[in-house]
């Protein structure tokens, strides 16, 4: 490991359905490779982190363009392979909907997958630490959070459609 006790992930994710075409255009009107809200997303992050004297980036994992529906997407797959091989034990999003929008399976990570492997996870606009909460945040508030991201990505569907 590290000098460091904690080595982190930054998670960056945007669904394809979250933004519009101009958060994907750049100035000349041409696709750009990566979307305005992952920039954002890891600028917000990377100026946690450098706060931080505990935790240190060990690698970005960005999946732009995937559902938070589901946990099929590649570099969250990488990542979790990363963390059950020791390499990381700390993830940091954005939020909550960032990680994703499944509340059972949200909740299933946070609080059993990621506590097993002694990873620590942060949503920093949520304002949520697994290392610093307390009982009633997780077992709360958190799925609370997470099953109103979750209705909110099933009501953004049936309108879309």
């Amino acid at each position: 490991m590290s000098d460091v006790p904690f080595l982190a992930a930054m998670y960056l994710r945007l669904s394809r359905d979250d933004c519009d075409i101009g958060d994907m255009m750049d100035r000349n009107g041409t696709i750009k490779s990566e979307s305005n809200s992952i920039g954002n997303q890891r600028e917000l992050i990377k100026g946690y982190i450098q706060q931080q004297q505990d935790i240190k980036l060990y690698d970005v994992y960005i999946d732009d363009g995937f559902s938070g529906s589901n946990f099929d997407r590649p570099e969250f797959k990488r990542m979790i392979d990363d963390m059950k091989a020791g390499k990381i034990n700390c993830v940091i999003v954005k939020d909550l909907s960032r990680f994703g929008r499944d509340y059972i399976e949200v909740g299933k990570y946070i609080q059993k997958i990621f506590p097993a492997y002694f990873v620590r996870f942060i949503a920093l606009t949520d304002g949520y630490d697994s290392f610093l909460a307390d009982m009633q945040e997780s077992n709360f508030i958190l799925p609370l959070k997470n099953f109103i991201n979750d209705s909110y990505c099933r009501d953004i569907s049936i309108k879309v459609k």
